[in-house]
């Protein structure tokens, strides 16, 4: 009897439910093990950036998770449940950040969750071994949430008479439907953060927010990993540029509609009819003996090297480290440079052109000049949403991993090797009997790299120790560099008449953070490119390039009349060859100051920042006339 009283009595003092209590603990347990990630892996002055007003940051995060927590609590009804699903989200978030803050020094973005869709490319990059631990881990996590909400469960019990009361029941099927609604509609505010007005944003900035786009990584270590990561989410369209109009752009595209003329003066009328162009993306590939405190057994890449030494040749600007690849193909293909676009657009491969039914780019103006365009990608098709991405701009034939005719693959665990895309790409020339444009994306040296092959290169950092993975890593490039050599040899041999483009899109990552401590920023975001033909043409020393500048470079090594459009960019590419994130580099391989740029420099900037808009996600005023070559 006095059990009973007391048990009524403790049912009567009871100042909150357990469900408010329990979400809100599962929600503050969430936010710390999220902010725990970059403690285990952000170096340097990154922490400069977590200011007095953090505190405020991770109390706004809280209230965030507690929203999302709130509303797995509302469609699951348990507190049990929600809290162990909600251990299982966060174990599995966390593990994402550090290991790509580990591998590519950036954090996760809302757009990387696209890639939950892609298990097998995500078991291939972490290994079956992880795969089996994050899993076990994952269900100790969720047992272990019911086993720590258990006494709170018996500490506030819910009665069997109340549980079969229709009007308790209705109650909580109610509460459960209102929570659950408020909780979507305030999760459905919070994905328009960018939006002008949003009193979200206008929140964090009040308390002191202070958005980085620049660098990511400070960017979530000074505003808390929600903040950051809200700082990503929804990417408002481009800004109107100053000036911006029909007439401005028409006086532009008669401004390059003169360039074309001059420089097409020189060039030979015709010369693309009959000359294949092959752009070769080369995953990962780099020069490791170009890096400070990375010291190799032998050359890996002797081949690049000695072919760069007498070609249109220099170092290709990097946006990442150990990522990026999408963007350089963008930039590669489009000749439009990811810095000019929003901040938040961190992939336009994902979040830009599969918005449009068209998208001016390489293939569309080679396709107009009568080639047949076709890309090859010994890998899942949709990835980075490529086979979306290049039915937008208009490729006549997509080659997958599925529908190559070699798919010999490189090592232990490895990917489709170099050579079998090579012959992939010669057997495209050889069976078509129009001129060719090919887009290769290769996948071969792609992490992860331990294990891989049985033989790797002996390769030390700082005080002699092995770098294992990168040993793997050159390897790998090792084996690329012959069946370059190879795939060179043969187009030397051909009859038709052939440029090819070469270029890797980052290094690769794994570098231990003394190989960053010893070399400066630009050398860590320097790749080798080359521009090669196997008929005579001009060539020359290039300085540090962005890719955006590749075809023009192309059309120049086959003497090739240009459009409007890639006479702009060769006017740019000599006063500006290269551009990343607000960084400009000029001729000389120095950095440009925006206030200190020449009245030509800053009118060729303007006028590509114009037409990059126009272009991209303004009205297309200038696009007729940009691509139609005199």
């Amino acid at each position: 009897m006095r059990r009973a009283v007391a048990t009524s009595r403790r049912r009567r003092r009871r100042p909150v439910p357990a469900g408010l209590v329990g979400t809100a603990a599962a929600a503050l347990v969430s936010n710390l093990v999220l902010e725990l990630a970059p403690l285990l892996v952000v170096h340097g002055q990154v922490w400069q950036y977590r200011s007095a007003a953090y505190p405020a940051m991770f109390a706004l995060g809280f209230l965030v998770l507690w929203l999302v927590v709130g509303l797995l609590h509302a469609l699951t009804g348990r507190l049990s449940v929600t809290v162990a699903v909600t251990a299982c989200l966060t174990l599995a978030l966390g593990y994402a950040d550090y290991n790509k803050l580990a591998v590519r020094r950036e954090p996760i973005y809302p757009d990387d969750l696209r890639f939950t869709g892609e298990i097998g490319f995500l078991m291939h990059m972490v290994g079956p071994w992880t795969v089996v631990v994050l899993t076990a881990s994952l269900v100790i996590v969720a047992a272990l949430g019911f086993v720590v909400v258990r006494p709170v469960s018996r500490r506030y019990p819910t009665s069997l008479r109340a549980l079969r009361d229709p009007r308790t029941r209705w109650r909580r099927v109610v509460t459960r439907a209102v929570t659950g609604c408020a909780c979507l509609l305030l999760l459905g505010y919070l994905s328009q953060f960018n939006a002008p007005g949003n009193l979200a944003r206008g929140t964090y900035e009040a308390l002191g927010a202070t958005w980085r786009p620049y660098s990511q990584e400070s960017n979530y270590v000074g505003n808390g990993f929600v903040g950051g990561f809200l700082s990503n989410v929804d990417v408002p369209s481009d800004r109107v540029p100053a000036g911006y109009s029909r007439a401005e752009m028409d006086g532009i595209v008669a401004r390059y509609q003169g360039e074309a003329a001059r420089i097409n003066q020189s060039r030979v009328p015709g010369r693309l009819a009959h000359v294949n162009v092959v752009l070769v993306l080369s995953e990962s590939f780099s020069d490791p003996e170009a890096l400070a405190g990375v010291h190799v057994a032998h050359d890996p890449i002797p081949f690049t090297r000695r072919l760069m030494s007498h070609t249109t040749s220099g170092s290709m600007f990097a946006q990442d480290i150990g990522g990026g690849t999408a963007n350089m193909e963008f930039e590669a293909l489009t000749g439009m440079s990811v810095s000019q676009l929003p901040s938040q657009l961190e992939v336009p491969y994902n979040q830009l052109v599969p918005q449009y039914r068209t998208f001016p780019s390489a293939v569309s103006w080679f396709d107009a000049s009568g080639h047949r365009t076709v890309a090859i990608h010994p890998y899942n098709p949709t990835m980075y949403r490529r086979n979306e991405v290049y039915r937008t701009f208009g490729v006549d034939h997509f080659i997958h991993d599925t529908t190559m005719h070699e798919r010999r693959r490189s090592g232990h665990r490895g990917f489709i090797s170099d050579a079998s895309a090579f012959h992939e790409v010669e057997r495209t020339l050889r069976r078509t009997s129009k001129p060719v444009f090919v887009n290769l994306v290769t996948m071969q040296n792609h992490m992860p790299y331990s294990g891989r092959y049985d033989d790797p290169v002996e390769v030390t950092g700082s005080n002699d120790a092995p770098l294992t993975d990168i040993g793997q890593y050159a390897r790998g490039l090792e084996h690329t560099d012959r069946a370059l050599r190879q795939f060179i040899n043969r187009l030397r041999a051909s009859q038709e008449k052939t440029v090819v483009v070469f270029y890797g899109d980052h290094l690769p990552g794994g570098y231990p953070q003394s190989v960053f401590a010893a070399n400066h920023t630009l050398a860590m975001h320097r790749t080798p490119f080359f521009v090669w033909a196997n008929f005579p043409g001009p060539t020359a020393p290039q300085p540090t390039t962005s890719p955006a500048h590749f075809m023009d470079l192309a059309l120049q090594r086959a003497d090739a009349a240009v459009p409007p459009y890639y006479a702009m960019l060769e006017e740019l590419r000599d006063a500006v060859p290269a551009m990343e994130d607000g960084l400009l580099l000029g001729p000389h391989g120095g950095r440009l100051k925006p206030d200190h740029l020449s009245a030509r420099t800053g009118r060729l900037l303007h006028d590509y920042r114009l037409v990059q808009y126009d272009l991209s996600v303004g009205h297309r005023y200038s696009q007729k006339g940009m691509f139609s070559t005199p």
